[in-house]
């Protein structure tokens, strides 16, 4: 059978060549360049084997984004990739192996290799689901409890026929007594989801790694992943469903909070970069249906490696949480802050219709520099410079007008720090040349 790869890696000349080739060999193979990028993508797909570059130098910590692409997807084996001679755990619960691109070909067979033995797993894997069920003998099959997953058998109308230790303890339940008198489908938090589940058993016959809310006996509400599928008779008739239960509560938490941290900036909570693209994005989706006007203020803080390197990072630091705060109570309710690395900040002007009530804010940003910060009792003055550009007159598109409030910073720092400017077609292209030497301020 097809095995479906996700590939999660930086593109070097080796990396790339061997991409090359795995996409000749596999038809089924999608590649992203970044973690991130990764755990998006098996959120919507479903992918059995995930090669991750061990190169990356990502946000996330490699073992734990490994974990979370195995807990919130459908991966059945991960192998890192690497080019370099590092010692990396080959045995670890993480990963399934470690393959070293010493030579492009040798790699490519490896993976290949790897693909053919999880096809060949998968394929008897399917043929047990498929064919396992459905005997001419219809009596009931035992359920273990034995096993650390919860194991229900079920009528067609959905009440319980049987279920073993291990579903009582995960329902919580004050007895064996108490769930065979209940009814399977009373435990979902969420009727569609319910539906959903019976369409696709009638469907299909079997549903596999379903995840989906139920209710315990004691109120708390909990995220299961459910396989099931029907038990026939020779006539094809349905006599019950069987399934398995396990508890992924945990490993949603994990999701929700890599997801968190895929939007949100630690440092000072606001959202990051990654959030930016996607609201700016809405706002201006927005604004073209209604003709108004947006805006970004680009604020870049000057010389603010002078002050990590005279006060150190931990003050740095402590002053950009600060600023963020200051920012975020000058601002209105509908507008937005975003910190988008390092000493630069953008905040999101929407919902305007003329370009004076811009200047306004930009003015409040400006006189909130005119109060010293304190800091672990140092007392510090600090300036930040900012650049406008407004859609759309400045860009049709998020990337344009950030680029053009970048530009519009630069010529502030040129002209008079502190300030603030409107980016315009007269100010000179020249200014992206100084770029590195605002940046490493």
């Amino acid at each position: 059978m097809d095995i479906k790869v996700l590939a999660i890696t930086e593109k070097t000349d080796k990396k790339s060549e061997l991409l090359e080739l795995l996409n000749a060999k596999i038809p089924s193979i999608t590649t992203v360049e970044t973690l991130l990028d990764g755990l998006n993508t098996i959120k919507r797909f479903q992918y059995d084997l995930a090669i991750i570059s061990a190169d990356m130098d990502d946000y996330y910590h490699l073992e734990g984004l490994v974990r979370a692409l195995k807990q919130v997807g459908s991966i059945r084996k991960t192998l890192l990739i690497t080019e370099k001679e590092k010692t990396i755990d080959a045995e670890t619960p993480y990963w399934d192996g470690v393959i070293l691109i010493q030579g492009v070909q040798q790699a490519c067979s490896s993976i290949i290799q790897e693909t053919r033995s999880l096809s060949d797993f998968l394929q008897k894997e399917k043929t047990l689901q498929q064919f396992g069920p459905t005997v001419m003998d219809t009596s009931p099959l035992p359920l273990s409890d034995g096993v650390p997953l919860g194991l229900y058998r079920i009528n067609p109308d959905g009440s319980f026929d049987d279920v073993n230790k291990t579903m009582c303890q995960l329902l919580r339940a004050p007895g064996k007594e108490a769930v065979l008198a209940d009814n399977f489908f009373n435990l979902f938090n969420d009727t569609e989801e319910q539906t959903v589940w019976e369409k696709i058993l009638s469907r299909d016959g079997s549903l596999q790694g379903f995840t989906h809310e139920i209710e315990r006996y004691d109120g708390n509400v909990i995220w299961v992943r459910d396989n099931a599928w029907a038990y026939k008779d020779d006539q094809q008739k349905v006599l019950y469903y069987y399934g398995s239960i396990e508890d992924i509560t945990s490993q949603k938490d994990l999701e929700n909070k890599l997801s968190f941290l895929a939007t949100q900036d630690i440092l000072t909570g606001l959202p990051n970069k990654n959030a930016f693209f996607e609201q700016a994005n809405f706002v201006i989706n927005q604004a073209r249906y209604n003709q108004d006007i947006v805006c970004l203020l680009h604020l870049d803080l000057d010389f603010f490696t002078d002050i990590n390197y005279v006060h150190g990072t931990k003050t740095g630091d402590r002053l950009l949480q600060i600023v963020a705060k200051r920012i975020r109570l000058l601002l209105r309710k509908n507008d937005y802050v975003f910190r988008l690395g390092g000493d630069k900040f953008i905040v999101l002007i929407n919902g305007i219709k003329s370009l004076k009530d811009v200047f306004i804010i930009a003015k409040k940003l400006q006189n909130t520099f005119s109060t010293p910060f304190v800091v672990n009792d140092f007392e510090i003055n600090l300036s930040g410079s900012i650049g406008i550009s407004a859609f759309p007159e400045n860009g049709d598109d998020v990337a344009t007008l950030l680029k053009n409030a970048e530009i519009a910073t630069f010529a502030v720092k040129e002209r008079q720090r502190g300030g603030y400017l409107l980016y315009t077609d007269e100010i000179n292209i020249g200014y992206r040349s100084h770029a590195k030497e605002f940046e490493n301020e």
